[in-house]
């Protein structure tokens, strides 16, 4: 019996749910949007939320106080063992200019990732499309226009699909960009 005990096994040992867990973060703040199952996506949005928020927390004090910054940083370096990812997130070598993914959720009190469900238990339709369809995903990422075709095993695929992402706007950014365009064409 599991009383008492709250984390999801995933079918696997402790350290290749460690492993999985860092993986699929790096590639999620590497890439922005990562496609997934429903169950790991639900497993590792905590552990993304609490890196980006102590990511932030570093970014508040780096002007400030260094050595809580560089306390910060080591932190979320020993969770994801990844330079480049960890230098994205803070916004560091690269990404100085352009900010890192801390410095876009600053003003943003958590919920920084999504989930958005792709279909019940095929990859093939999408939530409301008819069997004989197969849809395609269209969606940007990193500037470039990209293409996704909705085909997997429709027979054996039985784990429900997600794209688990990063938001990439706050809900204020979203409430005042309609009103501007709204008052622009009344004009």
């Amino acid at each position: 019996m599991r009383h008492r005990k709250k984390s999801k096994h995933l079918g696997r040992t402790s350290s290749h749910r460690k492993a999985l867990r860092a993986n699929m973060a790096n590639s999620l703040f590497t890439y922005g949007r990562i496609i997934t199952t429903k169950e790991k996506a639900k497993y590792i949005r905590p552990f993304v939320e609490k890196l980006i928020t102590t990511a932030k927390k570093g970014v508040i004090k780096k002007e400030v106080d260094k050595l809580a910054y560089i306390h910060y940083y080591r932190q979320v370096l020993s969770k994801l063992n990844n330079k480049e990812v960890v230098r994205k997130l803070f916004g560091e070598g690269d990404w100085r200019e352009s900010g890192g993914i801390a410095e876009r959720y600053l003003e943003r009190n958590g919920g920084y990732t999504r989930i958005l469900k792709l279909s019940g238990s095929r990859l093939g339709v999408l939530s409301g499309s008819s069997v004989g369809d197969v849809p395609k995903l269209e969606y940007k990422m990193e500037g470039f226009e990209r293409k996704l075709r909705m085909v997997g095993n429709r027979l054996g695929d039985n784990a429900s699909r997600v794209i688990f992402e990063l938001i990439e706007e706050t809900e204020e950014e979203k409430e005042i960009a309609p009103k501007v365009s709204v008052a622009e064409e009344k004009k």
